[in-house]
């Protein structure tokens, strides 16, 4: 994998309304090669549900009070 790139892109999703980030790795990649297809395929396929399920309980775990001091 010594020629694989390395990235991370920051994606908005607009059904969540929220930001996420995604670590591609690309390996041998066309120099001509458009990435923009690729990266809205991941926002199609991520899980919204577990997504905005997980944001509700970061909420409400940050909200409750219970955090040590």
């Amino acid at each position: 994998m010594a020629d694989a790139i390395w990235n991370e892109y920051e994606l908005f999703c607009p059904v969540c309304n929220a930001y996420f980030k995604q670590l591609v790795v690309l390996h041998k990649v066309p120099e001509n090669f458009d990435i923009t297809p690729y990266l809205d395929g991941f926002v199609e396929r991520h899980d919204h549900k577990a997504f905005q399920e997980a944001q509700r309980q970061k909420a409400q775990s940050g909200s409750s009070g219970d955090a040590p001091q």
